[in-house]
């Protein structure tokens, strides 16, 4: 059905910041965000990245569905399109999903496909929030942490992840679905490294002063996550460093750059419009 208010919402920018401060942190954070990120692959690593992700996004796809709500997914998505502006990513096309399941957690597959249950988006309160998780994900992607975990690269460098991708034999196949397992095993069971996931929060930080957004809306939010109850935050909790550490690491990093009660932009208004 035709919904006026949602096609006038999207069609404005994504931030309104009138009637907010003028507070400019010192730090050049287009400058902070470029040594932060890693320097592009060669497009034969970037297509077997992407070939890789979207195999392990078909896998994970299979035991879980999206939420049946277009007008939802078209907001998340928009506004992942619009952070991943600042992701240093621009050699591939990122794709979002809320998928329909309890659980409080969000998962970065290799080569931008990135799924956000709805029981993370459920705890959610602002706009703000919901953009700090997602350039968590995005921050993964950018910094090709899973791709290096399983060195995912393509054949110009020797490896032969691009040929497992594209099925050539038996073998690569077997090899693909045993590479497949393993980058979920990491997604949901053992989690990434945690130096980084300390650095897609500090990326996140980042990417989220760039788009106009509060950071401490980011912090809030692992905060009130922190003191959810029950076996809807566990998966959370086992693949990721624990809260107490993300949150005083988050702390140190807003410290040092000056991100403390920045008056940015939270927009609740909008964030309820579309999860009411």
């Amino acid at each position: 059905m035709f919904n006026p208010e949602f096609w006038r919402l999207v069609a404005l920018p994504l931030i309104v910041l009138t009637g907010c401060s003028t507070v400019s942190p010192d730090t050049d954070f287009r400058a902070r965000l470029s040594d932060l990120y890693q320097p592009v692959d060669s497009a034969a690593d970037v297509s077997a990245e992407i070939r890789f992700g979207r195999t392990v996004a078909a896998r994970y796809l299979g035991g879980v569905d999206g939420v049946d709500n277009s007008l939802m997914q078209r907001y998340v998505s928009t506004l992942g399109a619009y952070l991943v502006q600042y992701s240093g990513r621009s050699d591939i096309d990122f794709h979002f999903l809320v998928v329909d399941t309890p659980t409080i957690n969000a998962y970065a597959m290799p080569g931008g496909y990135i799924f956000l249950t709805s029981g993370a988006l459920a705890l959610m309160q602002n706009e703000a929030e919901l953009a700090g998780v997602l350039a968590h994900e995005i921050a993964h992607v950018s910094e090709k942490h899973i791709v290096k975990a399983l060195n995912i690269r393509g054949l110009n460098s020797g490896a032969t992840l691009s040929q497992l991708a594209s099925g050539a034999s038996d073998a690569f196949r077997v090899a693909l679905d045993q590479a497949t397992d393993l980058a979920l095993n990491i997604l949901q069971e053992d989690g990434l490294q945690r130096e980084d996931e300390f650095s897609a929060d500090e990326i996140a930080l980042f990417i989220m002063v760039q788009a106009g957004y509060a950071p401490d809306a980011y912090s809030d939010y692992l905060l009130r996550v922190s003191q959810a109850q029950g076996v809807a935050r566990a998966q959370v909790s086992q693949t990721h460093p624990s809260f107490v550490e993300r949150l005083e690491n988050i702390a140190t990093v807003k410290n040092a750059n000056g991100l403390n009660g920045l008056d940015y932009a939270l927009l609740m208004d909008r964030f309820k419009v579309f999860n009411p």
